[in-house]
C-alpha cells in the first residue's frame, strides 16, 4: 500500500533521510521505530506530501504521490497527531465529520457514520457528541481525533506519536482500542514511535530508524531477533524491555531438538516469554515444546536469545 524508493529529504545541510527505502503491505499495522532525531517523522509526512522528497519518491497503493494534489490526497489519507489538534469552536461531532463535509457527504450520511466511529473509538455519542474539545480529558481529545481520522473511510492511516503526551493507563487503552480498530477494519496504519514498548504491542511490522536510514525493517520477531543492529540493541538492554522482547520471539526458533522428559509442556505457538513464565512457575529450566519431532527450550537458550 506503501512505498518508499530512495527517498532522501534535507533541511539545509542536514540530512533527515537518507536514501531510504522498503514498502508497508496493504492492511499492515507498521510501526516507524527509532529515537529523537531519526527521521521517522520526516518520512511518515513524505506520504501525505507534508514533507516533499529532495529525492526518491513514494507510491502510494501504486501512485506516485508527487502527482496527486495534495489536498485531495491528504482528505483520502487519515492523519492523526500528538497534539490531536480538533477544532475548539466545533463540536465533538463536528470535528468528526470534517472531511466527510469536505467531501460533500449530505446530513443523512453523515450522522449516522459520526455516532458509528464515536461507539468505534469508545465514546457514547449521547454523552459526547455536543461536547466541546475543551471538555474532554486528553484521552477523549486523542479518541476523537482517532475518529475523525477515519471519518471519510480512508485505506490509510498516518498516526504520528499518537500516545505519547497520555499517562500510562490512558495510553494503554488507546492502544487496546487502536488494536481492535485495525483488526475490525484492516486499514493500512503507518504510526510513529520512539517506545520499543509501544511498537511491540501494537507492530505486525516494524521500520527501525537512526540517523535517517532504515537500518531494520520486518515482523518483530525479525528485527529484534539474532543480529540485530546496534540502533535496535540499545533499545532492548534494560531489563524491563528484555520481557517485552521475549514477548516477540517464538519459542520454537530457540527450541532444541530432543525431549525432555518430567518437563512441562508449552504449546507449539508460544513465544519466549511464555516459556520463561512456564519455567519459574514450575521451578524448573527447561520445558518441553509440544508436537513432532519432540523439541524442547532450556533457560540457557532463553538467555542467549534475550542477550541484546
Amino acid at each position: 500500500m506503501i512505498r518508499f524508493e530512495g527517498v532522501s529529504h534535507q533541511y539545509g545541510t542536514l540530512e533527515a533521510l537518507r536514501g531510504v527505502s522498503f514498502e508497508v503491505p496493504a492492511g499492515a499495522l507498521c510501526v516507524l521505530l527509532g529515537e529523537s532525531g531519526s527521521g521517522k517523522s520526516t518520512l511518515l509526512r513524505t506520504v501525505n506530501r507534508l514533507i516533499e522528497p529532495t529525492a526518491g519518491r513514494v507510491l502510494l497503493d501504486g501512485r506516485d504521490v508527487a502527482g496527486i494534489d495534495p489536498q485531495a490526497l491528504r482528505r483520502g489519507i487519515g492523519y492523526v497527531i500528538q497534539s490531536v489538534g480538533l477544532f475548539p469552536h466545533r463540536s465533538v461531532a463536528g470535528n468528526v465529520a470534517t472531511v466527510p463535509r469536505l467531501l460533500g457527504w449530505d446530513r443523512a450520511r453523515v450522522e449516522p457514520r459520526v455516532n458509528a466511529l464515536l461507539e468505534m473509538v469508545g465514546l457514547d455519542p449521547g454523552t459526547y457528541r455536543d461536547r466541546r474539545p475543551a471538555t474532554l480529558s486528553g484521552g477523549q481529545a486523542q479518541r476523537v481525533g482517532l475518529a475523525r481520522a477515519l471519518a471519510a473511510d480512508p485505506p490509510v492511516l498516518l498516526m504520528d506519536e499518537p500516545f505519547s503526551a497520555l499517562d500510562p493507563g490512558t495510553r494503554r487503552g488507546l492502544q487496546t482500542a487502536l488494536r481492535r480498530i485495525h483488526a475490525e477494519t484492516g486499514k493500512t496504519i503507518l504510526l510513529v514511535t520512539h517506545d520499543l514498548e509501544e511498537a511491540l504491542v501494537l507492530a505486525d511490522r516494524i521500520a527501525v530508524m537512526a540517523e535517517g536510514r532504515l537500518v531494520a525493517e520486518g515482523p518483530p520477531a525479525e528485527v529484534l531477533g539474532p543480529g540485530a543492529p546496534e540502533a535496535v540493541r540499545r533499545m532492548v538492554r534494560t531489563g524491563a524491555l528484555v520481557l517485552h522482547r521475549l514477548a516477540a520471539l517464538p519459542a520454537a526458533g530457540a527450541a532444541e531438538n530432543g525431549p525432555a522428559p518430567g518437563s512441562p509442556g508449552l504449546p507449539a505457538g508460544a513465544t519466549l516469554e511464555d516459556a520463561l513464565l512456564l519455567m519459574l512457575a514450575h521451578g524448573t529450566d527447561s520445558v518441553a515444546l509440544e508436537g513432532a519431532p519432540p523439541r524442547h527450550l532450556t533457560m540457557t537458550a532463553i538467555l542467549r536469545a534475550s542477550a541484546p
